[in-house]
């Protein structure tokens, strides 16, 4: 695909605006109220679960929310069950959680990409001095808020799925946790400290039909060169225009996704991850780790769909 027929379908309507703008104003007041009134670990834990529930507005059948917010509390218990445990017992989490979304990632949507990433990210919180508690709540606040909002948009829903034999859904399962493990462990072995990046890359890659998947790692690479250099550029601004310039690219984000536009989704996630990360690195080392996150958890999905394609064909 061009550039230009990539990037042609810029405009948006004043809908796709306005539900972009209230599901992020309806996050930061959810995670913002969490935070003040019960604490960070709570807001973290709604945060991620939001996160992972985003793809839950587009879909049109409430049983289908519902069955994702479950899903979606059960992987943070889990993940935060196995974070004390030591590197064996998230590995091995890891590659359940794998199976279990290749079996079930059908229909309207791809609900359940994100499940190793709020895995990993949960089992990093139990280190981090939060409680079940604090997780359990957190995760249920953020799954009735997106569940919620899902059910009073009524948005378009996502195109279906073609149906999948249980063979092609394993090997996808197979394929999620061969790919989660040696991220971890490549990350664990070098020290890089954006895994969770990595990761996420890693499985919204292999989750596109393989015929997409070239056209969505040349933008998603591109979209993420460009929105790092935009990224070093914004935080050079002076307060409060960073963060003003973070929301607007948030908003953007999600009508454009929304909408379908991969190429200028990418495009404006960068600088909204990179200008709220909070981290010692410098704007530019954060620039850098993202490229080199989605570099190589694009190259494992390309590797792992040739896999694939060459296990369907015999």
């Amino acid at each position: 695909m061009s550039a230009a027929a990539a990037l042609g379908e810029w405009r948006l309507s004043l809908r796709q605006v306005l539900v972009a703008t209230a599901l992020v104003a309806v996050v930061a007041l959810v995670l913002g109220a969490s935070r003040v009134l019960i604490g960070p670990h709570t807001a973290m834990s709604g945060y991620l679960t939001m996160l992972f529930l985003l793809a839950v507005v587009r879909a049109g059948n409430w049983r289908v929310r519902a069955g994702a917010a479950v899903w979606a509390l059960a992987v943070a218990l889990l993940g935060f069950a196995v974070g004390g445990a030591g590197i064996v017992a998230t590995l091995v989490a890891l590659v359940v959680v794998s199976l279990i979304q290749g079996m079930v990632t059908l229909g309207e949507v791809a609900l359940l990409t994100r499940s190793p990433v709020n895995l990993l990210a949960f089992a990093s919180m139990s280190q981090g001095g939060a409680e079940v508690w604090q997780v359990l709540l957190g995760s249920a606040i953020g799954a009735a808020a997106i569940v919620v909002f899902g059910a009073l948009a009524r948005g378009r829903a996502g195109e279906p799925r073609a149906a999948r034999s249980v063979r092609d859904r394993l090997g996808y399962g197979i394929a999620t946790a061969v790919g989660a493990v040696l991220i971890v462990l490549g990350g664990e072995a070098v020290g890089f400290p954006y895994v969770g990046w990595a990761l996420l890359s890693f499985c919204i890659m292999l989750s596109f039909e393989t015929d997409m998947q070239a056209e969505r790692g040349f933008w998603r690479l591109l979209g993420t060169a460009v929105g790092a250099v935009l990224a070093v550029g914004i935080t050079a601004l002076p307060e409060p225009i960073p963060i003003v310039v973070a929301v607007i690219c948030g908003i953007a984000c999600v009508a454009y996704i929304n909408a379908g536009n991969y190429a200028l989704f990418m495009l404006f996630l960068t600088p909204a991850i990179l200008v709220t990360t909070a981290s010692e690195y410098s704007p530019v080392a954060l620039g850098v780790y993202r490229i080199e996150a989605v570099l190589v958890a694009t190259a494992l999905a390309f590797a792992c769909g040739a896999v694939l394609r060459a296990l369907r064909q015999r």
